[in-house]
């Protein structure tokens, strides 16, 4: 169970240390738990105030541990090192926030390599959604019909769904 005591302590060891510290299990859904029970008797003046406080210290604990992930995102792109204690919900977070790292700085190195993607020509046989293509660039979306200029290992890969076959250039 959570205590006021206890989102005061893990707010303290958030600012006190580098690394995401240890949460108890269920500890958001058990804060806002915590929270209802305490909005529930929030008439009384001295509940009143630890219902702001807690409130503010959950918000301060979110703002400080999404802070972290991010900066430990940037080290794990550089290190592989991963960091420990994470919450599911922050877990995803970590793998949204290193996917779009991993992306940005594969486009920044294509572009500074000044390396071209290879295109291809490819006739859609059928329609197919946009999509984001090797070189991040977006494309489509395409109707059955089109005929469009995509990256070659995207429109290989729509030949082999059977989406689409190469234009032979004439």
């Amino acid at each position: 169970m959570i205590t006021y005591e206890t989102i005061r302590r893990i707010e303290q060891d958030e600012k006190d240390y580098a690394k995401l510290s240890k949460l108890p299990t269920n500890f958001m859904l058990e804060a806002m738990d915590y929270l209802e029970k305490k909005q529930s008797i929030a008439g009384e003046k001295d509940k009143e105030w630890e219902l702001k406080s807690a409130d503010q210290r959950i918000q301060s604990i979110s703002q400080m541990r999404e802070k972290k992930i991010a900066n430990f995102a940037l080290y794990y792109i550089r290190s592989g090192s991963v960091p420990e204690n994470m919450m599911p919900e922050e877990q995803e977070l970590f793998d949204s926030i290193v996917r779009s790292l991993q992306e940005f700085e594969s486009k920044r190195k294509r572009a500074m390599s000044g390396q071209k993607t290879p295109m291809t020509a490819i006739a859609f046989l059928q329609d197919v959604p946009q999509f984001v293509g090797i070189d991040m660039g977006h494309y489509g979306p395409y109707k059955t019909g089109d005929i469009a200029t995509v990256p070659k290992d995207n429109g290989m890969l729509i030949v082999e769904k059977g989406a689409g076959e190469v234009v032979e250039a004439s």
